[in-house]
């Protein structure tokens, strides 16, 4: 792991060098428009401030005219089911790191640990503990429609991978589709994007390329030797949104084609989101699909309900898998989340039990 960890803070230091300290910087995660507004509202007057030095819970540590901000977040997650009989771990720790001095260019580095500790009946310990470089990438801004982004970023595939940071998701648990190898969670590479406004809200597009591996020796990522994908979302502002996505990735000479849809809308009491996925190729036994639909109810601030009913039909012999969530979430601060759920499903997945009952606790900082 040294040698990662190595690698991973030469490069962060390198963008340090890069940039000059500067203005306010965003969060790196995109987040749903209710809870933008909310964290807005929060972080108008900060809890700690010493000379430029501005603390705000959930938007970080702002270090004044450097134009650096120091935040993050942790999740904590327990869970119970027939295969693991009660788990409980530490589950994340990533801190990012944001410059936004120079006009016209951001960096943004997100480092992460995951898996830090676990505990069952049968052990304590870090076996599946990782480091990894999750973002390392910067923006410039030409115009509003032309932005264009290198390094390593989340793969702009749907909806729910763009929000994948535990305090901006509802449940514990991820979809199934979104967790499986439609695509990687991250791509290491270029993408050039922007927004233009069309009739009454605005149309984002993104275009994106992989052509280089991974920094983190990460087992859990088998990424593709070339990616190319293009995302087109009409944004309605607060309202609704819907989009599509294609990406086209080779590995080892063989290529799959990936479609998404996604569609997310919003009234004042609660939130509808649905993805749906399809994959085929000459890398894949046969096609492989899914799809889920969610729904949020406002019970009475800050306790909502969800539900969640998912589909999946993966690639070979294997039987379609269905699946169904219900749980409920307290968010005490736009930037903090509780959550409990249960999920059934009629099948396991190459031998694993996907359902159970499962807790989380997270926050930004």
């Amino acid at each position: 792991m040294g040698r990662v960890v190595r690698r991973g803070i030469g490069l962060l230091l390198a963008v340090c060098l890069v940039c000059s300290p500067a203005g306010a910087a965003e969060p790196p995660a995109a987040a749903p428009a209710s809870d933008a507004a909310s964290a807005t509202a929060l972080g108008e007057a900060p809890i700690l401030a010493v000379g430029p030095i501005e603390y705000r819970p959930g938007r970080g540590l702002h270090l004044g005219p450097t134009g650096l901000t120091i935040g993050g977040f942790t999740n904590v997650k327990a869970e119970y089911s027939d295969e693991s009989h009660g788990e409980f771990s530490l589950d994340l720790l990533n801190v990012f790191l944001i410059f936004d001095k120079i006009p016209h260019f951001r960096a943004v580095a997100e480092l992460q640990l995951k898996d830090i500790l676990t505990a069952s009946k049968e052990s304590v310990g870090t076996a599946d503990f990782a480091f990894d470089v999750r973002r390392l990438f910067g923006d410039v801004t030409v115009t509003e429609e032309l932005r264009i982004r290198a390094g390593i970023f989340l793969t702009p595939v749907g909806y729910w991978n763009l929000i994948l940071a535990p305090p901006l998701t509802w449940t514990t648990e991820i979809p199934l589709i979104v967790e499986e190898t439609f695509f990687q969670e991250t791509t290491t590479g270029v993408m050039v994007y922007g927004a233009a406004q069309l009739g009454p809200g605005y149309l984002n597009y993104a275009a994106f390329s992989q052509f280089l591996q991974p920094l983190s020796d990460d087992p859990d990522l088998d990424p593709p030797d070339n990616t190319a994908g293009a995302r087109l979302v009409y944004d309605s502002g607060p309202a609704w949104s819907a989009g599509l996505t294609f990406q086209a990735a080779e590995k080892t000479s063989r290529w799959t084609q990936l479609g998404a849809v996604h569609a997310i809308w919003q009234p004042r009491r609660g939130e509808v989101l649905a993805e749906f996925y399809a994959q085929g190729g000459e890398g894949l036994p046969s096609t492989q699909w899914g799809t889920y639909l969610q729904g949020v109810l406002e019970v009475r601030e800050p306790f909502y309900l969800v539900g969640r009913y998912e589909y999946y039909d993966p690639p070979g012999a294997a039987a379609p898998i269905n699946l169904f969530l219900a749980g409920a979430v307290a968010k005490p601060f736009p930037f903090m989340a509780v959550k409990v759920e249960y999920r059934y499903a009629d099948r396991s997945l190459d031998g694993d039990d996907l359902g159970g009952v499962f807790a989380s606790f997270s926050t930004f900082f």
